[in-house]
C-alpha cells in the first residue's frame, strides 16, 4: 500500500474511531446503570485534569506521543504481528483470533494501575481491534500509531473544552 494511502485511511479511521469508542464508553455506562451498576470513569483522567505547569505538558507528552509508540509496537508490532508472522498465518480466522488476544491484552494493560471495571474497558477492547485492523489494512505501524495518538489527543482537548464527552 502506498505510503499516501496509508495515511488517508489512518485519518479517515481516526474521527470514526473516536466517535464509535466514545459511544461504547457512554453504552458500557448505560447498561451497567440499567443493572444498578456504576462504572467509574479512568482514573487517569483525574491526573491530567488536575496537572499545571510542566506537570501537565509531560502528561500530553506521554499520552499523545509516548503511550501511542510504546503500546502500538508492543500489542500490535509484538502481540499482533510477530505471531502471525511466525505463525506463517494469514487467514482470517488465525488474523481475528490473534487481533482478539492482542485487543485482551491492550485492555488488560490499562488496568495495571487502575481499579476494573470501569466505563472504558469495553471501549479500550474495540480500540485494539480497530487498531489491529488498521495495521492489517495498512501493513505500516506508524498507521495505528498515528491514530492513537490522534485518539489520545482528541480526548485530551475535549477533557478541557468538552469535560462531559471524555471517558
Amino acid at each position: 500500500m502506498k505510503k499516501l494511502t496509508a495515511l488517508k485511511l489512518t485519518l479517515a479511521a481516526a474521527p470514526l474511531v473516536f466517535l464509535l469508542t466514545v459511544g461504547l464508553c457512554w453504552l458500557t455506562g448505560a447498561v451497567a446503570e440499567a443493572f444498578g451498576l456504576h462504572l467509574p470513569e479512568q482514573p487517569s483522567l483525574d491526573l491530567v485534569r488536575n496537572a499545571r505547569g510542566w506537570e501537565l505538558v509531560g502528561w500530553i507528552a506521554a499520552t499523545v506521543v509516548g503511550a501511542p509508540v510504546a503500546e502500538e509496537l508492543i500489542f500490535r508490532g509484538l502481540a499482533f504481528r510477530l505471531p502471525l508472522h511466525l505463525a506463517g498465518r494469514r487467514g482470517r480466522t488465525a488474523t481475528a483470533a490473534v487481533a482478539v488476544v492482542s485487543s485482551a491484552l491492550f485492555t488488560a494493560a490499562h488496568y495495571l494501575q487502575m481499579p476494573f471495571p470501569n466505563n472504558a474497558f469495553v471501549a479500550l477492547f474495540f480500540l485494539g481491534l480497530c487498531q489491529c485492523a488498521l495495521y492489517r489494512a495498512t501493513g505500516r505501524i506508524w498507521s495505528p500509531m498515528l491514530n492513537h495518538a490522534l485518539f489520545n489527543l482528541t480526548n485530551i482537548v475535549l477533557l478541557f473544552a468538552a469535560p462531559g464527552l471524555t471517558q
